[in-house]
């Protein structure tokens, strides 16, 4: 039966790997071996300690900011916020176009996934850019998309419904999903629509045309009228120089500033003030229209309150985490046991996700040995999985260089259908919600080759390295204990990389077959120890990282290292 009650089994490499690859990107074995000392419950409480705030990313081909500071208000008519004071100015140059800074934060975004402490933040700041889905080449605006992406970050196991309600009054929100065209007399169903749909209480099945069992579409009519009058700062009836600097002061009369987010006005004159009447399912509830801004932000506070006071609410988010940290199959027995539990957890604790997910992730039901390799790992679990398993490497102090390297990274998680910032649609990733494929998405035809040229790349000299490789494997399996017996290497080297265990055969058909080339699997020890004796001795080397080399090529080629 799944079980919630917290683990107290072996706690081991192979437990502590499992829980560090699903809860962040995957671990090195200095990291492994530190969660191992520490235990499950220490381990748990770093993984959920917030980080510190990075600093913002930077133009490296000269330097230059472009990102306000946080609270300061920019235009995008301007390329300096304000020319004549450098603490507040930004060097954000229109004329580069969106994707160029666009750019900027990917490859900011993947540093950040590599290099960071072993923390959920990262994990969770990616999960929200997929729950709360926008696209920064439909966006087409590089600083919105940075901000929202930094609150997801600063945020990640925060309220969800505190989450909701930001992205509700969001400038990249707001350019995504219309919202800076509905108006009082041509409401956009757009944002009401997905709210509801994509990103709260969830559609169910469709019982008659237009009721989805949680919501109807008399609810995304009233919703939209509700949420009318609202723009993105700076677009259409706003328009701004470099010398407004006081969005307050510089306002239509018809405008006013929302409070909580500089980035989003309110205009009046485009609110639909009439009442707007919900359906049965959210027990015929009047939303009463106002005509002023507080009014205004007051309806979408009681439209928020009436969809997060609904059950399903909470286990439409309990099954989106579940499905993104565990597993993608979900039974009756796992929504009784686990998914109900956990959303009624959740309401009792102010919608905050953070302490659902310590029960989940250090639950009887998380360490199920069925349940360790059920996913198919996703890009960035490998791609960034792989970086930060190996140690060693970094780039040369060159700007241009660290920007190629990380940037590589970045491309790489595209090619492989998942950038970062550009879901397929509002939706997310196919994989998260695509039934009955799933994770099995993310492995195609196209897919497939891109991966094994990751992994094989990682073997290869590396121009941001100096000319290195990523991955020096005889460096790597120093790391190891007993690197001299070849099965109890490639056992320790299962237990780092791997989700499932090696059959006997298949320990011993790399050994022999991959290791040794058609050598004994005991012929490696002479081969290890002759290195360990002189470890500057160019055959000696040579002798046992041509056959690492080999080993770890075959290892990052295998059906198995697929599965997380």
């Amino acid at each position: 039966m799944a079980s919630l009650t917290q683990y107290s089994g072996p706690w081991t490499r192979r437990e502590a790997a499992h829980l560090l690859r699903r809860a962040t990107f995957g671990a090195s074995i200095a990291e492994i071996d530190a969660a191992v000392k520490a235990g499950l419950g220490s381990t748990i409480k770093a993984l959920f300690t917030p980080q510190p705030t990075p600093k913002p990313p930077v133009n490296t081909a000269d330097g230059s900011k472009w990102i306000p500071d946080a609270g300061k208000v920019w235009t995008t008519t301007s390329v300096f916020a304000d020319p004549n004071d450098s603490s507040t100015s930004t060097a954000y140059d229109i004329r580069k176009g969106p994707a160029f800074y666009n750019g900027i934060t990917k490859t900011w975004w993947s540093q950040q996934m590599i290099l960071n402490p072993p923390s959920i933040q990262e994990k969770l700041a990616l999960f929200w850019s997929n729950h709360f889905a926008t696209e920064m080449s439909v966006v087409q605006h590089s600083i919105l998309s940075f901000e929202l992406l930094a609150y997801f970050r600063a945020n990640a196991f925060g309220s969800f419904k505190s989450i909701a309600r930001r992205v509700t009054f969001d400038g990249a929100m707001l350019r995504y999903l219309n919202g800076n065209v509905n108006t009082k007399g041509s409401p956009n169903e757009n944002y009401g629509r997905e709210l509801q749909e994509l990103f709260t209480i969830g559609k169910g099945p469709e019982i008659s045309q237009g009721d989805y069992t949680t919501y109807t579409e008399q609810d995304v009519r009233a919703a939209a009228r509700v949420l009318t009058g609202w723009r993105e700062f700076g677009v259409r009836d706003l328009v701004l120089t470099a010398n407004d600097l006081d969005l307050r002061d510089n306002l239509p009369k018809s405008a006013a500033v929302f409070p909580d987010n500089p980035n989003a006005v309110f205009v009046l004159t485009q609110h639909d003030t009439g009442d707007k009447q919900f359906s049965q399912r959210y027990g015929n509830r009047v939303i009463k229209g106002r005509n002023t801004v507080q009014g205004a932000i007051a309806e979408v506070d009681e439209l928020l309150d009436m969809i997060f006071e609904q059950n399903a609410t909470a286990e439409y988010l309990v099954l989106r985490l579940y499905r993104w940290f565990v597993n993608s199959d979900v039974n009756d027995e796992i929504r009784n046991d686990i998914i109900k539990p956990l959303a009624s957890q959740l309401r009792n604790n102010s919608y905050n996700v953070g302490p659902i997910l310590q029960s989940l992730l250090s639950s009887e039901h998380f360490f199920d040995a069925a349940l360790r390799g059920c996913q198919l790992r996703s890009p960035a679990d490998m791609v960034i999985g792989l970086m930060r398993a190996v140690p060693g490497w970094k780039p040369l102090i060159d700007p241009t260089l660290e920007t190629r390297f990380y940037g590589g990274i970045a491309t790489s998680l595209a090619a492989q259908q998942m950038d970062l910032n550009e879901p397929a649609s509002v939706a997310g990733w196919e994989a998260y919600y695509q039934s009955p494929d799933f994770y099995r998405m993310w492995l195609t035809t196209a897919t497939l080759p891109l991966r094994n040229g990751f992994t094989d790349a990682l073997l290869t000299n590396n121009a941001a390295l100096g000319r290195k490789p990523i991955l020096d494997t005889v460096a790597f399996v120093k790391q190891l204990q007993g690197a001299s017996d070849s099965l109890d290497m490639i056992n320790q080297l299962n237990e780092i990389f791997f989700a499932v265990p090696f059959t006997e055969s298949t320990t011993m058909m790399l050994a022999e077959e991959v290791l040794m080339n058609g050598g004994r699997y005991y012929e490696w020890a002479t081969l290890w120890n002759a290195h360990i004796a002189d470890p500057t001795k160019t055959s000696a080397f040579n002798a046992v990282r041509t056959p690492l080399d080999r080993l770890f090529k075959y290892l990052f080629r295998m059906a198995e290292f697929q599965l997380g």
